[in-house]
């Protein structure tokens, strides 16, 4: 069994459904409404403790109903929330979200007491990354708190994951605390500088240059591609599914990828591992509730194989 800190966000989500995202000005007439536990901390958390591993959330959240709901969420579903303080200064974190008749989505995030993630927190934290095998971090935590929890997670001999969005700049010397870097192309744009148009593989160079161990491209529905020093680069595919509801799915993805890497996984099963999760995390409305169970996965790669593929 794995073991895996996570540093970041926990929000709750406010979700409707609109046959498209609202432009400057215009008022729509959507469709449902629901609520629901998410940012990319929680998500990723609740995530790793479906798929068997031990997990541990480090974050804040508020003194109020949505930050007791989170929480009970979370410890419910066996996540440490040991971690998890609890702010007065200011509520939990909220996200309003407008999810798209194709599954699309946009997000509007209120961070609340995610901004008062602190470096100290991370200091507070050393034993849960001195006994875990992996820490993933994510970037709607302040950057100082991020980079000071990238380093001491590495000098305690963890793995090292960070989810690149939305993407802030790092001082240089951060790079080289990132064992994979996981983005989207547009991130990618951001650290690497689309200049001359240069391709997915030239900027993923750049990157590796700095530093970063490896490097992983997700392109949604047209999977995704890894870069590592020293070895062969590769493309993944996704899974052939409906699209309901987008959100989470990048969420589980990395939590997927980290669990399958830090359970001895080779890279291409882990990266098709983590890729079944975000399938399925597409298949429903919602970031909490779309966080898949180790065995949705091992019937999702089953399926897909023809045979019963236990992971």
């Amino acid at each position: 069994m794995s073991d895996i800190a996570v540093v970041g966000s926990l929000n709750i989500d406010l979700v409707i459904r609109a046959p498209h995202c609202p432009g400057k000005g215009e008022t729509l007439i959507g469709g449902a409404f629901g609520m629901a536990g998410g940012g990319k901390g929680s998500n990723q958390a609740l995530a790793a403790a479906r798929l068997s591993a031990t997990s541990h959330i480090i974050g804040c959240v508020g003194s109020d109903d949505f930050g007791r709901k989170l929480k009970s969420v979370l410890t419910e579903n066996g996540v440490d929330c040991s971690q998890l303080r609890t702010m007065n200064k200011a509520p939990t974190g909220t996200a309003v979200i407008t999810v798209t008749d194709d599954g699309g989505n946009s997000v509007i995030i209120s961070q609340g007491a995610n901004s008062l993630l602190d470096e100290n927190a991370m200091t507070k934290a050393e034993n849960i990354f001195e006994s875990s095998d992996a820490a993933l971090f994510q970037m709607e935590s302040p950057a100082k708190t991020v980079i000071k929890g990238l380093k001491l997670s590495r000098r305690h001999g963890c793995r090292t994951f960070l989810s690149a969005e939305p993407p802030f700049s790092l001082p240089p010397d951060s790079w080289n605390d990132i064992d994979y870097l996981i983005l989207n192309e547009r991130a990618l744009s951001f650290y690497a500088g689309r200049r001359n148009h240069k391709s997915v593989s030239e900027m993923a160079q750049e990157i590796l240059k700095r530093g970063v161990k490896c490097l992983v491209v997700t392109q949604s529905a047209k999977g995704g591609m890894i870069f590592c020093k020293g070895g062969d680069d590769f493309a993944f595919d996704s899974f052939n599914i409906r699209s309901v509801d987008n959100t989470g799915a990048r969420d589980a993805f990395c939590a997927g990828f980290c669990v399958g890497l830090c359970e001895g996984m080779p890279l291409k099963i882990a990266a098709r591992f983590g890729s079944a999760c975000g399938a399925l995390a597409c298949t429903k409305i919602g970031a909490h509730p779309s966080m898949p169970w180790r065995h949705q996965v091992s019937a999702l790669l089953g399926e897909a194989h023809g045979d019963d593929y236990e992971l």
